[in-house]
């Protein structure tokens, strides 16, 4: 995977966000039995920013190449699985595009 030098150590930033907020996360507004675990908003705005910066260099496949880094990270999902294409996929679908779409129109 190609990262431009300039963005390098961002990412390294951003890996570590995603690792320190990584895994289960249960919203506030749900009970201590509930199952429906997400994505921290820490863990998804980091996340995001990955994306983007993986989106604009050009890479063809982004959401394998998140995928890939976060394997490579241990970096599991918020149910503790692997993070495959199809994991990321969804967290893309789900939050990542939200975030991406609001950063744009602020920019």
């Amino acid at each position: 995977m190609k990262i431009p030098k300039s963005k390098k150590a961002r990412v390294r930033e951003l890996i570590a966000i995603c690792k320190k907020y990584q895994g289960e996360y249960l919203p506030s507004t749900h009970g201590s039995g509930s199952w429906a675990t997400t994505y921290s908003q820490d863990f998804i705005r980091a996340a995001a920013e990955l994306f983007s910066i993986i989106e604009k260099s050009n890479l063809p496949w982004p959401i394998d190449d998140l995928s890939q880094i976060f394997i490579e990270n241990k970096i599991p999902s918020c149910r503790g699985a692997k993070m495959t294409p199809d994991k990321v996929e969804y967290l893309y679908k789900n939050h990542l595009k939200t975030v991406i779409a609001d950063e744009k129109k602020s920019s």
